[in-house]
């Protein structure tokens, strides 16, 4: 009821974009005409954290909007607890509700496709143009403030792969889409723990080869047995030494200075 509710104060006419089931329920939309779904998820945060984020200067006023799609803000003013979208006065941290996120709603006009929130404090509106560029990045959308057109009405353009309409229904770590929504992809880096780890089981395991393939060739070329099977033996029966010089050399001007100072001098060069 919500919904039709918002699409006659907002004007939707003519083919719609219908908000899918699932986790990412309000940033996910399917195309009337079956041209494939758009999946904005990549821009929604569970932590309540902003996700698109610009400055712009009003009546010589600079105002920062944070949007972060399909979940609530963490906070936004005093009042608001399901913001979509904030407006903040940068000046004294002022802040009000640009939209709460239950009411997203995507709205298609002829070739115009956006995502529009309404309920924001004082009756402020947000509509988010989107603007399918496939050769866009979709982790640093462009994204830009068009103005407030009307009174109260706050307007976007978000430039993004993800406002195009495509078959799988997935783009980024949303995905699932249809029936319920899924884990989808994922935009992360490989994490460096594991990272570390892997070059870590490398090393040990180079290391093992070198001792075992060199006592191999020892024994079955020079036949030789016992201690003479470590390959290098005089290198490393020398390699403690060889770290114990290298940390004095290392040390040494530390713990001289250090050594001088409690002295309450320091040498000088003749």
């Amino acid at each position: 009821c919500l919904l039709l509710v918002q699409a006659a104060l907002l004007g939707a006419r003519g083919q719609t974009c219908n908000l899918l089931v699932g986790q990412y329920h309000y940033c996910q939309c399917e195309m009337s005409d079956g041209s494939g779904v758009i999946d904005l998820s990549p821009y929604a945060n569970q932590n309540g954290q902003s996700a698109l984020t610009v400055k712009a200067v009003t009546n010589e006023v600079e105002y920062e909007y944070d949007i972060n799609l399909c979940f609530a803000l963490t906070s936004c003013g005093a009042t608001s607890q399901s913001a979509a979208g904030c407006q903040e006065r940068t000046s004294d941290q002022s802040a009000w509700s640009t939209g709460d996120f239950t009411t997203a709603g995507f709205v298609v006009e002829s070739n115009d496709v956006s995502l529009q929130f309404i309920n924001g404090e004082d009756d402020r509106k947000m509509v988010i143009h989107l603007q399918c560029d496939e050769n866009a990045n979709v982790i640093n959308p462009g994204f830009r403030f068009d103005g407030e057109i009307t009174y109260f009405v706050y307007e976007f353009t978000l430039t993004t792969p993800c406002a195009c309409p495509t078959a799988s229904g997935v783009c980024g770590k949303g995905g699932g889409g249809g029936g319920g929504g899924g884990g989808g992809g994922s935009n992360k880096s490989s994490d460096p723990g594991v990272v570390g780890i892997v070059l870590m089981v490398l090393a040990f395991t180079a290391f093992v080869t070198y001792f075992i393939v060199g006592a191999v060739i020892l024994r079955v070329r020079y036949e030789k047995s016992g201690a003479d099977l470590i390959i290098h033996k005089a290198f490393w029966k020398e390699f403690p030494f060889y770290v114990k010089d290298g940390v004095l050399f290392t040390f040494s001007p530390l713990t001289n200075a250090i050594r001088n100072r409690r002295s309450g001098y320091s040498t000088m060069d003749k």
